[in-house]
């Protein structure tokens, strides 16, 4: 067969982790804390206008958004980020069927380069890799590491790289690692995409879950703020799948400087991925209550304490800034992976499938582990987590001298 274009690209993380384990049966009842997916309970109000708006079904929506959405949207970001002055052009908000389909098409927009590159963190969000392939650039991986506080050096980008760039992928906070990039970072990769002339794409979706005593994360919108940016090379994305339970309900905005969304409302105007009027409706009332979003932070942030008390400094357990992963240094994810859902019934995912290269040494000895369910499933799961990596240890080391 002729090769495809997205050939190139390592193979989804969770078809390799269906091809580990779906032909293991697990000693235990099974427990999936492998994939992202929020249970916590969404917020009521914001499911209303879906039971209500029916017949809206049958109209276009709006490209651009609603006026309430939009006014939602623009409060949300006022409130939250202190965003206002360099947002006021009506074209530098847009809805998105989630941030996934925002994040692929916004690549098509980065300006050409010769042998062009489309940079990321590794390990990454598929999306990201998968956009660079389909816009015609080549995925180039920057290690986000435990030496380097699991953001990617900027300083380590070599001139050649740079002047390359096409676009730039950051996730912050980041996934898997729950690492936070400070302000003086996000000056820093705005002014490197100033100067060589690439896009600075933020994915943002964890910035609403963090610890309750510690600081919220910061938007690369500030920074636009902060410098009085309106037109800067800069798309930022959020979400309501993370912030407010609502991953059903594809529901998220870019916003950015005017140039680059303007480039992006004209390809979408083209593309034609209108939200629907009933979702719009819903995810106005979701942006405009952020009472719902506090509850969230603080479940996760209980079950983040009993992770701290089960784990302790085991496995390299660092308690992340933000989002609701882990990520353990259990010396072999991928063996480990297999070892706890043989023994424990626990399904994780090894660091390696969300890495480029899965003999990469950064990434190959995690696993990363969603706190999404409830307490009761959690702590019964992180007990039988720690037992079955403790056994997985010790097999490991072999017996003792």
């Amino acid at each position: 067969m002729q090769k495809r274009v997205f050939d190139t690209l390592p193979a989804s993380p969770f078809a390799r982790l269906r091809a580990l384990l779906d032909g293991v049966t697990p000693r235990l009842a099974p427990t999936s804390l492998a994939l992202g997916e929020p249970q916590h309970a969404p917020p009521a109000l914001a499911l209303q206008p879906l039971k209500e708006k029916l017949n809206d079904y049958g109209r276009y929506p709006p490209i651009g958004g609603t006026p309430d959405w939009k006014a939602a949207v623009r409060s949300w970001l006022l409130r939250r980020f202190e965003v206002e002055d360099v947002l006021a052009e009506d074209v530098q908000i847009l809805p998105l069927n989630g941030t996934r389909e925002g994040l692929f098409l916004a690549a098509q927009i980065a300006p050409q380069k010769a042998n062009g590159l489309m940079a990321m963190p590794d390990p990454f969000y598929q999306i990201y890799a998968s956009a660079a392939v389909a816009a015609g650039a080549q995925p180039h991986y920057l290690a986000a590491t435990q030496e380097n506080g699991f953001v990617p050096a900027l300083e380590d980008i070599s001139a050649d790289v740079l002047n390359r760039l096409r676009a730039l992928y950051l996730c912050n906070p980041a996934n898997p690692q729950g690492a936070v990039a400070d302000k003086a970072y996000l000056e820093k990769a705005l002014e490197l995409a100033q100067h060589y002339g690439f896009i600075l794409m933020v994915d943002e979706c964890y910035a609403e879950i963090y610890d309750p005593d510690g600081a919220p994360p910061p938007s690369i919108l500030q920074i636009m703020q902060d410098k009085n940016l309106a037109d800067a090379p800069v798309l930022a994305f959020h979400s309501l799948s993370k912030r407010s339970n609502l991953p059903g309900l594809r529901s998220g905005f870019v916003a950015g400087g005017i140039s680059a969304m303007c480039a992006l409302s004209d390809l979408r105007q083209i593309a034609g991925p209108q939200c629907p009027l009933p979702a719009q409706a819903a995810a106005a009332l979701a942006w405009d209550d952020d009472a719902h979003v506090a509850d969230n932070r603080r479940l996760y942030a209980e079950k983040f304490d009993l992770a701290e008390t089960v784990f302790a400094d085991a496995y390299d357990f660092q308690r992340p800034a933000a989002g609701f992963f882990l990520w353990l240094n259990v010396g072999h994810g991928e063996a480990a992976a297999l070892h706890l859902w043989r023994e424990q019934g626990v399904r994780v995912l090894p660091g390696a499938y969300l890495a480029a290269d899965e003999h990469a040494a950064h990434a190959a000895p995690y696993i990363r582990i969603a706190l999404v369910a409830n307490m009761t499933v959690m702590q019964a799961a992180l007990q039988n987590l720690k037992t079955g990596l403790d056994d997985f240890s010790s097999a490991r080391k072999g017996p003792a001298a």
